[in-house]
């Protein structure tokens, strides 16, 4: 075997069955390697190694195991960083594989030479450079196995171009290792229904190790027997069903004041599966010096971010399982006050607060949106301000139906539905992109289409950098405006020049018959929603 083909036999061998890439001259073995194993790998090829690196984050988001991802040299690493950071922000495994150079032309900048170490080590959760021929299945073993452990992410592995093409053997392919299952300590779990029981007014934050682990209904169980209220982390929504009665909505960027108020209420957090990002405690405001804190999460190295007064270095499912045994009955006071935010929660998603200038309001076309279309359909959202009108008005009310960048990385829309639709064949997947985060990766319908991917994709263009041009006018007055207002082309057209079948809606009534025709079509189609830049946000001013 040469080199490509050991890695991907090493591949088969961890049950990988999807891998995205760029082609380049460095990772051809690689390729005809992959193009002998059709019937057990699809591979896709993306226009850019930032989209085939977002495609593999949402792939592992929904199939609950790494896809790999491959580029060559440093132009294509260079691409792949973004999708590489919001991967690891959001704690998704995969494995991107870089052709890398020549060795003998290393160190001297070579042509498209860069050092991957100094470049991906704070960014990736492991970075690996294969030496020689007889480390290949051993490294890409490792990586594919540290991707999945603890705390999943991306794991970086650069392969030279000589040792993939050179020598031949028959190496030995490590065996598939048992999965590691981090148990809850007894004493700790006692512990933590000690200060839950004790607690009057305690919150969950849910985090991304929920949908990981598959761990909703064990999270639904906790809920009912605790009487705990239930706030999903940044860009976590599907964790918790949305309509549950523990449910107090989502930790997003905008935090609302009921919200506020039950935090401050709150004397006991548990941090379930989350490592506490930024946005979802408020830039580390969030938790108070009088709060007790439980830490349930699987990578120790985390809790040395937080002084929890209990911390569970655990899966979540077995720690939830038996805090739920052990959990006295509510109180009837602690019922009462999570009733209470749970309907001031339903009462903000309701529509018809806002007062759209334009033609089409947002909120009636998400209400028309949720009477139409599948309950386990999928929704991708692109970063910007349009996916506050999906936080504020879509109901999560199954596991594993919602993906967006934790990093806040636009451009992530599009290439998300193509590794959304390849893990799930079966649902609908809808896409929500911005016109700017569209005209970054929108190209990517081009793969959509040569993959015969039934991708539905709905832009929502207000001709604006609309979260910038909140900021703008929220320091320098409603008029104020720079840099931020933008000539959208038609996407509609767009969408007609890669083979889609296209819709345009420019009233809030035309979209149920344009939503009618995409989901009719039994390929990928594009709805063209018009918006106006004055109805950037769903928000009032004191949460904008």
């Amino acid at each position: 075997m040469n080199g490509g083909e050991v890695v991907v036999d090493v591949m088969l061998s961890r049950d990988v069955d999807t891998v995205f890439f760029v082609p380049g001259g460095t990772n051809t073995t690689i390729l005809e390697a992959l193009s002998r194993h059709r019937n057990k790998v699809r591979a896709v090829p993306t226009r850019l190694e930032s989209s085939a690196a977002f495609a593999c984050e949402t792939y592992s988001k929904f199939a609950k195991k790494p896809a790999c991802m491959l580029a060559s040299r440093a132009p294509g690493a260079c691409n792949a960083t973004v999708g590489i950071h919001t991967a690891m922000q959001a704690s998704r495994p995969l494995v991107f594989f870089i052709s890398n150079i020549p060795k003998p032309q290393q160190g001297r900048e070579a042509f498209q030479e860069i050092n991957y170490h100094l470049m991906y080590q704070p960014i990736a959760k492991a970075v690996f450079d294969v030496h020689s021929y007889d480390e290949i299945a051993e490294v890409t073993a490792r990586a594919l196995d540290l991707s999945i452990s603890g705390r999943p992410g991306p794991v970086v592995v650069a392969i030279s171009k000589d040792i993939l093409d050179g020598p031949e053997g028959e190496p030995i392919i490590p065996a598939k290792p048992a999965h590691v299952r981090a148990g809850a300590d007894p004493t700790a779990v006692k512990e933590a229904i000690s200060l839950i029981d004790a607690a009057q007014r305690p919150i969950l934050v849910a985090g991304e190790m929920i949908s990981w682990e598959m761990a909703t209904q064990a999270l639904v169980d906790f809920a009912d027997a605790s009487g705990v209220g239930v706030l999903t982390a940044y860009r976590q929504q599907d964790t918790f069903p949305s309509d549950h009665v523990a449910n107090f909505g989502h930790l997003g960027i905008n935090r609302l004041p009921f919200q506020e108020a039950a935090l401050s209420d709150c004397d006991l957090l548990i941090a379930m599966g989350t490592r506490m990002d930024s946005v979802t405690v408020n830039d580390y405001t969030m938790i108070r010096p009088d709060q007790k804190l439980v830490m349930v999460y699987p990578e120790p190295s985390e809790f040395s971010q937080w002084q929890a007064n209990v911390a569970i270095a655990s899966n979540v499912v077995p720690a939830l399982e038996a805090l739920t045994k052990g959990v006295a009955t509510p109180s009837k006071k602690r019922i009462q006050w999570r009733d209470k935010v749970h309907h001031e929660e339903v009462e903000f998603a309701q529509p018809g607060e806002i007062e759209v200038a334009g033609a089409v309001d947002m909120a009636k076309v998400i209400t028309h949106f949720i009477e139409m279309v599948p309950q386990d359909c999928i929704n991708i959202s692109d970063a910007g301000s349009f996916g506050r009108w999906i936080s504020r008005y879509y109901r999560f009310n199954q596991p594993d139906i919602e993906a967006s960048p934790v990093s806040g990385a636009m451009g992530y829309g599009v290439p998300g539905g193509i590794g959304a639709q390849i893990a799930k064949p079966d649902r609908t997947v809808f896409v929500w992109v911005g016109d700017g985060g569209f005209t970054m990766t929108g190209h990517e319908c081009a793969a959509i289409v040569q993959e015969g991917l039934p991708v539905k994709v709905i832009v929502c263009d207000n001709s604006a950098w609309g979260s910038i041009l909140t900021h703008q006018q929220k320091r320098f007055g409603a008029d104020f405006h720079y840099g931020t207002l933008l000539d959208s082309p038609d996407f509609a057209k767009l969408a007609e020049g890669y083979g889609m079948a296209n819709f345009k809606v420019q009233k809030t009534e035309e979209f149920p018959d344009a939503l009618t025709g995409a989901m009719a079509h039994d390929g990928p189609a594009l709805i063209h929603l018009v918006l106006d830049s004055r109805d950037v946000s769903p928000f009032s001013s004191s949460t904008q």
